[in-house]
């Protein structure tokens, strides 16, 4: 008997790598605007409060997770219309870990969860780990967005439906969900007897007036709805691994026991003063991140067989790129090839993502100043990205 008869079911599965995580051997020209991993090196005042908790002694369990933290959380998403007591709040180890834990809350084997088409999709990975059916539901572009179609919802809604994901800000589709797009899924939950996994984790970036909604402060939707959100993108944190689950006194048990991964406790310290005295960084980076839509965004729409719309929220941009003849799979894999640009594709949904690409903007403009993790040259800007872009298209398209 080998060992795959012996290993868990679920995982004998073959499950495709996510093109924004796969480990090539790249040139060194590469520019990478595939995985979401922010450039910005974080703030001095940052490291030394986890520099001084290490050598304060925090270099041992932290059992019920640091209450400051709790405490920040609380009161950083109190702005949203939301105040949730710390009590309610789970902390976990980055964003992905933050969806696993509230599936894991809320699933059985055999239940179906939503996913809108296209969207991240985050926690597939547990969802198939629990035997659960991903369904998905087809959005609706609207000015160029892809936004929830609340019928192709309905249609996909069976007695076996458990929960929803829902990703607002978007990720890839741009899209900020309004009150009232919340609103009719809040009634659909609440008919239909399911949760909603509401993935927050672009709150932060969003743009030309529009405005952050959540989900959870809708009447009756407080024991529904799981908010999942980290320290990733707000704060340049994709290493660090800090996330949270808030959700409803009901249900706030049972995602605190469901099994998990602990966040050291000087990267707890850390986070506390991110989030207490760090909002001027966050802006910083999200003037940079709104410059670099707007450059990104003018130099797709001059190039033939794409269209782009700025995106109203999160740092992604999801052009078509069905006018040029090429699949998505067949563009990023040229692109990498003659170009040296990796960026993802149709991962994000089985149909409307077909046809698209997802560019992240995680490489800067030549005159950008935040700090970089990574040496920044000439060739290494968003500009040249764009410039590589641009002669690839005009290579193929005539």
């Amino acid at each position: 008997m080998s060992v795959k008869d012996l290993v868990r079911n679920e995982l004998k599965q073959r499950v495709q790598v996510s093109s924004t995580r796969q480990r090539y051997v790249d040139p060194p020209n590469m520019i990478s605007l595939a995985a979401g991993d922010p450039n910005f090196l974080l703030p001095d005042y940052i490291a030394d409060a986890i520099s001084a908790a290490i050598k304060g002694g925090c270099n041992h369990y932290c059992f019920g997770d640091e209450a400051e933290l709790k405490e920040a959380i609380s009161n950083y998403y109190s702005k949203y219309g939301y105040k949730a007591p710390p009590n309610l709040i789970t902390i976990t180890s980055g964003g992905n870990p933050s969806l696993n834990q509230a599936y894991a809350a809320i699933l059985n084997a055999g239940d179906e969860n939503i996913t809108p088409d296209p969207s991240y999709g985050g926690g597939g990975g547990m969802m198939r780990y629990l035997s659960v059916k991903n369904v998905h539901a087809p959005m609706k572009k609207v000015n160029g967005l892809f936004r929830i179609d609340l019928e192709a919802l309905k249609k996909a809604i069976t007695p076996k439906t458990k929960s929803l994901y829902l990703d607002n800000p978007g990720n890839p589709s741009g899209a900020v969900f309004t009150k009232e797009e919340l609103k009719g899924i809040a009634d659909l939950a609440i008919d239909h007897n399911f949760f909603v996994v509401s993935d927050e984790t672009y709150s932060e970036y969003v743009w030309d007036g529009h405005k952050h909604e959540c989900l959870i402060a809708i009447p009756g939707m407080e024991n529904r709805t799981l908010v999942c959100m980290a320290m990733t993108k707000m704060y340049s944190w994709a290493g660090m691994r800090t996330g949270w689950v808030i959700t409803g006194p009901e249900l706030a048990p049972y995602v605190a026991s469901a099994p998990s991964g602990s966040v050291s406790w000087p990267i707890q310290k850390g986070a506390v003063k991110a989030l207490t005295e760090g909002y001027e960084y966050v802006e910083t980076i999200k003037k940079e991140y709104e410059e670099r839509l707007d450059y990104a965004t003018k130099r797709l729409n001059e190039l033939p067989g794409i269209k782009c719309t700025k995106p109203e929220g999160a740092f992604y941009l999801f052009p078509d790129i069905s006018g040029t003849g090429m699949t998505s799979q067949e563009f990023g894999e040229k692109l990498r090839e003659e170009e040296a640009i990796r960026i993802s594709g149709s991962m994000y949904g089985p149909g409307n993502a077909k046809g698209h690409i997802r560019l992240s903007m995680i490489v800067p403009l030549s005159y950008q100043k935040t700090p970089s993790w990574y040496e920044v040259t000439k060739d290494k800007t968003l500009e040249s990205a764009m410039d590589r872009i641009e002669k690839f298209v005009k290579r193929h398209v005539k």
